[in-house]
């Protein structure tokens, strides 16, 4: 081959080389550019994500309480129930995104008084061999203007179902919780006791206090 021809093909060839390098350099920057933008979006993305969902919360029973207030012959007497259980799952920056789930077995009704407690467990009153347990659950949870919640939810209780909104609070330190509750209800709205109310009032009032442990 002669020698111009030798070297009119190295350059071409070269010129073909520089072309195919600086095309895998513009490929290869590009490339990088685009994962420098997409790490930072998919790490806000993940982020994002995680923040919308609830905490999820352990109960500490030996530090929390179901009580509550009824009216007996014009006086006020309160009672609280032994074996409960709650699943709880819930950030109080992202509230609607909770639920909250309370179990009471009735038969550990303790009010202080073994007659009147006796009574509680009648047929026409709490009836546990029939209904064991009382249960709420939540369906939408909603922060108010002070920065505390309301759960709006069902109430079961003695086989009748009928809505129920508890107010309450929740406070936070590192991985444990305090979830402090209230509602009010009327006992005759789920069939438990006696129709008259001159003896043993409608008005029932419940207390909750809730020690939680993050899982």
């Amino acid at each position: 081959m002669p020698y111009n021809n030798y070297c009119s093909k190295k350059n071409q060839q070269s010129v073909v080389f520089k072309a195919n390098w600086n095309e895998k350099n513009t490929i290869k920057h590009s490339m990088n550019s685009q994962i420098k933008w997409f790490v930072p979006i998919l790490f806000s993305v993940s982020v994002v994500a995680t923040s919308t969902l609830a905490s999820e919360w352990e109960l500490l029973n030996d530090s929390s309480s179901v009580r509550f207030i009824g009216v007996q012959e014009g006086s006020a007497f309160r009672g609280r129930f032994e074996d409960f259980s709650a699943t709880i799952s819930f950030d109080a920056d992202n509230p609607s995104h909770g639920k909250i789930i309370g179990v009471v077995r009735v038969e550990s009704v303790n009010s202080g008084d073994q007659e009147r407690d006796s009574t509680l467990l009648d047929a026409e009153w709490f009836y546990p061999e029939k209904y064991p347990e009382s249960r709420f659950e939540s369906e939408r949870i909603e922060e108010l203007s002070d920065g505390t919640f309301q759960a709006h939810g069902q109430l079961t209780l003695r086989g009748e179902t009928g809505p129920v909104t508890m107010d309450f609070s929740f406070e936070t330190s590192d991985l444990e919780a305090h979830l402090s509750g209230s509602f009010e209800i009327k006992r005759l709205d789920f069939g438990v006791g006696w129709p008259a109310t001159n003896w043993v009032g409608d008005e029932v009032f419940v207390q909750i206090e809730l020690d939680l442990e993050g899982q």
